[in-house]
Parts: structure tokens; C-alpha cells; sequence
């Protein structure tokens, strides 16, 4: 329930993050700003020239200035925020801005040259002191004006067509810094808005990771998780091994099962550039874009993120890195937590001597599997396995060699086993071994595959150790699976007092007697 509560939690987080976008409503601003400059360029040369036979061209000109605006409105958000796209914009409007001044001149003057050159300087280097000496420049040239006008010199400007063509630079001007201003504000939002994204997919990610111990779900969140925040195609885990530098694809985001297993990192360059510098690599290939990121807990590299997904022509920002060290810090802990936790519940459950599990978890598993089959209607067999003699041996040949027979039977009952079968150690020299789905006719010819295995092994200076077997079988004859145990314990005994190196069972007129 908690995890559903989690995945439907950032689901709304990303659903209501993406309804914002800061690249959207910059290029709204701006072309609402560039409209108003549009607007302007055509009120002063349009009326002023209703009755010029030069009018048609002037329409044609303003028609041509208000549809770049409209082409800006269509094209790619992508090629609109790029740097190729802003050129082309500001050389769009030193044209278009120059030829308002031009059309805007006096005959046989130049002043409007002064005008444009600021205007392509402000291009170039957009700032806000260049506004303030733009506002200077107009002053002077309007002081010198005036200057020329007191002291009676012939000038063809008159003070309206000054006042004009100061009017459009000044606009002109503002134009520019503000669709600066605009420019960074979206690109302030757009690291506001990744800040908090991050944050909230780190909260997520931390509450995942948190609800459990065991390493499949922890990668499991990871990369769910990154494919969701950062739109991947494709995002793995490998684990890696910091003493024999193997890895191992556990975790794939194209399907359980899918691109799992050994892989060389020599073969992936993006990995190893990660694995030996301990840091985020980032690369952009024909098609797409990857990144790997190291998991370092302990000074060591214990896995790697191998993230693809479309190629954007630009390098991670500086809170998708930052947010990419903080979330591999945090799952390189928690990962290395599971497998201790992994480590330390193996060692709970696994007999020391024969790396068989050991009684406890037997009983567990038993328990398990005597519900699974009672509640499906299947058969369920047990194995009661006794090594014959062994106490002579531990006797005449010492107790080291007595462990030495165990070790190596108990790995020819594991190589004997199917798939889906149990072997444990039941304790001392007994071993059990559930065989789930299995009849008793199926259980008496596993067990005699068994002994005949065991009896086949030759220890040095030992010679042969043969084993005794007893088989039971729910529902042939127990039903719960204290019956399964006593029942396999009584045909064990009956195969020992039959002479040892056999099978025995029990049919269903000795169990009711």
C-alpha cells in the first residue's frame, strides 16, 4: 500500500510540474514583447507614408516583420531556446530594426546610422549599462540638436523626425534588454523548477529505498524512478565487483529478465570512464545521449547507473548533476545496507558447514510449501536423508574427515536435485530435501537417483559412505507437516533396520495402523 501511495505521489508531482513550463512562457513574453516593437515600426512608417507611392513596398516590409514573428510561434521549442535559434533572431532584428531606421530617415542625412550601430552594439552586448549609455547618447545628440538649432545652422532633420527615430531606438532598446531579462528569468525558473523536481524525486526515491532491505526492489526503485524524472529510454544497473572489477546487469528498465547478466565494462566506454574515475560521465552519441554514474560507498564503486535517453545537444545543468551525486550517495548506502542486511540473513539461514539452508529455514519452508499445496490441491513429497556409519569414520578416521563426507554429500544431494526442489541439512549427518509438485512414486525414484549418487563417491583413504532414505508425501499419507517429518522420520528408521543403502516408505495401511 505504501508503495502505491509513493508511485501515485510522484506521479501528481511530475503531472503538475510539467503543466509549468518555463521555456513556454518565455516565448510568449517575448514575442508579446517583439509584437509591441513590431507594432511601433509599423505605426511610424506606415502612416507616415499613407499617400507615397512607396506604400505598398512599406506594407510588404511590416507584412514580412510581423511574420517572422509568427514563424518564431511555430518553430521547435528546442531550436527557439538553442544558440543557433537566438542568432538567428537578433540578425532577424538588426535587419528588420535597421530598415525601420533607414525608412525612418531625413533625406541626404545620417543620423539614423548612429541609431542602428547602438541598436547591433546592443545585440552583441546585451546589458543594462548599455541601456543607460544608449538613453546618454540620445541626451547628447538631442542637446546637439538643439545646439545647432540656436545657433541658426540650415539643418534638413526637423525636431519631430528626431524625435521619431530617438523614440524607435529607445523602444528599440528596451526591446532588447528586456528580452534578456526574459531570457534569464526562464532559465532561473527552468533551475527553480529542476531544483524542486529533484527534490521531490529524491524524497520519493528516499522513501523507496527506505521501505525495504532487499537489493532487487532498491535497484528496482532507482531506475523506475529515473526513467520518470529524466524521460530515459533506457536506464540499467550493474553491480560490480570493486576486488575482480566483474559487473552484472541486475536491473533493467526494459523488462525483467531483458539485458541482464555479465557484461565487460572494457565494452562500454561511458562505464569504465565512470568505474575507474569514481565520477559522472555524460556523452553524446549519434541518436542519443548517455550517462553513467558511479555508486561509491566505503571508497569503493559497488555499482553503476547507465542512463539513454534522447540526445538534447546539451550537457546535463548543474542541478541534474548535482542531483544525480546526491541520489547516487544515498542508494550506493542503502544498496550497500541491503547487502549486509542480504549477508547477514544468509548466514541466519545457511548451515556453515555444508552452505546447505539449515533447520530453521527448513521448517520455514516447509511450512510454506505444505500451504501452497494444500491450498492448490497438489501433491508435496519429503526426503529424510542418514548417512550410514558416519560415526565410524568420525571415529577411525577423525572428526575433519567427517566434516570433509558431509561438505561433499551434501553438494552431490544439491547436484542431484531438480530446479525447484529444497535440500537442507537437517542437523548432524541428516539431510532433507522437499520436493514440491511430486507424487510418491516421483519422490521414491528422486530418492533412489539420490543414494545411488552418494553410494558412487569415493573418498581418499575412506573409501564409500552410503545413505539411508525415507519418503513421505502429502496427501498419500500426512496431512499437516509435523506428518510429513514424523513420517519420513519412521521410513528412515525402517530403511535402516532394512540393512542400510535404501529407500523405504510408508503405505497407507502402516500409517493407520
Amino acid at each position: 500500500m505504501e508503495a502505491e501511495n509513493i508511485e501515485r505521489y510522484g506521479v501528481a508531482q511530475l503531472a503538475a510540474t510539467r503543466k509549468y513550463s518555463p521555456e513556454s512562457e518565455h516565448r510568449r513574453s517575448f514575442l508579446s514583447l517583439r509584437w509591441l516593437v513590431i507594432i511601433l515600426a509599423s505605426y511610424l512608417t506606415l502612416f507616415s507614408h499613407l499617400s507615397s507611392e512607396n506604400f505598398p513596398i512599406l506594407f510588404t516590409f511590416v507584412l514580412l516583420f510581423a511574420g517572422t514573428n509568427i514563424v518564431l510561434a511555430l518553430v521547435p521549442e528546442g531550436w527557439f531556446e538553442g544558440s543557433a535559434g537566438q542568432r538567428a533572431i537578433a540578425a532577424c532584428d538588426a535587419l528588420f530594426v535597421g530598415a525601420t531606421f533607414y525608412l525612418l530617415r531625413s533625406p541626404e542625412t545620417y543620423l539614423y546610422v548612429g541609431f542602428v550601430l547602438i541598436f547591433v552594439l546592443a545585440l552583441v552586448w546585451r546589458d543594462l549599462r548599455l541601456v543607460l549609455f544608449s538613453l546618454l547618447v540620445v541626451s547628447v545628440l538631442f542637446g546637439v540638436f538643439n545646439a545647432f538649432r540656436i545657433a541658426r545652422f540650415a539643418l534638413s532633420v526637423s525636431i519631430e523626425q528626431f524625435l521619431t527615430l530617438s523614440l524607435f531606438f529607445v523602444v528599440s532598446i528596451f526591446y532588447v534588454f528586456l528580452s534578456t531579462q526574459l531570457a534569464r528569468d526562464a532559465k532561473l525558473s527552468r533551475a527553480v523548477l529542476v531544483e524542486k523536481r529533484n527534490a521531490e524525486i529524491m524524497v520519493e526515491i528516499t522513501r523507496g529505498l527506505s521501505s525495504s532491505l532487499k537489493t532487487r526492489d532498491i535497484l528496482g526503485v532507482i531506475v523506475s524512478r529515473l526513467c520518470e524524472v529524466l524521460n530515459a529510454t533506457d536506464c540499467s544497473i550493474i553491480v560490480t565487483d570493486p576486488k575482480t572489477g566483474s559487473a552484472q546487469v541486475m536491473v533493467n528498465s526494459s523488462g525483467a529478465g531483458k539485458k541482464e547478466g555479465e557484461i565487460a565494462l572494457d565494452s562500454v566506454p561511458e562505464l569504465k570512464e565512470a568505474f575507474d574515475g569514481r565520477k559522472m560521465v555524460f556523452r553524446d552519441l549519434d541518436g542519443h545521449s548517455v550517462v553513467a554514474v558511479p555508486m561509491v560507498s566505503q571508497d569503493a564503486v559497488i555499482s553503476l547507473i547507465h542512463v539513454a535517453g534522447k540526445n538534447t545537444g546539451r550537457p546535463p545543468s548543474e542541478g541534474t548533476i548535482r542531483f544525480f551525486e546526491v541520489m547516487a550517495s544515498t542508494a550506493a548506502n542503502a544498496l550497500r545496507n541491503a547487502q549486509l542486511f542480504e549477508e547477514v540473513e544468509h548466514r541466519a539461514r545457511t548451515d556453515f558447514l555444508t552452505g546447505l539452508p539449515n533447520h530453521r529455514y527448513f521448517q520455514a519452508t516447509l511450512s510454506a510449501e505444505v500451504g501452497r499445496a494444500q491450498r492448490h490441491n497438489h501433491p508435496l513429497s519429503l526426503l529424510m536423508i542418514d548417512l550410514d556409519y558416519l560415526k565410524i569414520v568420525n571415529d577411525r578416521f577423525g572428526h575433519p574427515s567427517g566434516d570433509m563426507v558431509i561438505r561433499t554429500i551434501a553438494e552431490t544431494i544439491r547436484q542431484s536435485c531438480r530446479e525447484f526442489d529444497f535440500a537442507a541439512r537437517y542437523g548432524g549427518e541428516e539431510f532433507t530435501v522437499i520436493l514440491p509438485e511430486t507424487p510418491l512414486a516421483g519422490a521414491i525414484h528422486v530418492a533412489d537417483r539420490i543414494r545411488e549418487k552418494i553410494a558412487m563417491v569415493q573418498f581418499a583413504g575412506i573409501g564409500k559412505v552410503t545413505a539411508s532414505i525415507g519418503v513421505s508425501n502429502y496427501p498419500m499419507n500426512a496431512l499437516a507437516k509435523e506428518d510429513l517429518i514424523r513420517v519420513a522420520d519412521q521410513a528412515l528408521y525402517i530403511a535402516k533396520n532394512g540393512g542400510r543403502d535404501r529407500v523405504a516408505y510408508f503405505n497407507y495401511q502402516l500409517i493407520t495402523k
